[in-house]
């Protein structure tokens, strides 16, 4: 996947980038809209589709100020299967750990298919990443 110069994208605000051989990485920074969402699958699925395959995605919530659990929840409706082989966060605080939740148990609820792919939080990246590393090896 072809990416600026410097290896990051940008999707408003919030600096993403992949990483070969399958690997997204953004940092959202101050507030994630409902668009910003809707960009971010976007991403993924195009990002998915040049690899031939599902991605990993790795979010790194420390600069993320403020999104509402209900645009979350309409963002994910429209999720593809197969653009996302899991997702892990890190960085989060305890509120967005909670919210997180509440939005995961409510995409399974409803049976929306980005609730069937394993999606975890860490407290830094190299925890994620080792995490991703282990779920590659056992693919």
């Amino acid at each position: 996947m072809q990416t600026p110069s410097d290896g990051w994208d940008s999707l408003g605000p919030h600096p993403i980038r992949f990483e070969p051989p399958d690997l997204v990485l953004c940092r959202p920074t101050g507030v994630v809209t409902a668009d910003d969402v809707r960009a971010g699958l976007a991403y993924l699925e195009k990002a998915s589709k040049q690899v031939g395959h599902g991605v990993y995605y790795i979010a790194d919530l420390t600069k993320l100020t403020n999104y509402a659990p209900s645009m979350a929840v309409q963002g994910f409706k429209s999720f593809q299967a197969g653009t996302l082989r899991a997702s892990a966060m890190f960085g989060a605080n305890l509120y967005q750990r909670a919210v997180f939740d509440m939005i995961l148990r409510a995409t399974r609820l409803l049976g929306l298919e980005i609730g069937r792919i394993p999606i975890e939080s860490f407290p830094d990246e190299a925890s994620a990443r080792a995490w991703i590393d282990e779920l590659r090896r056992k693919d």
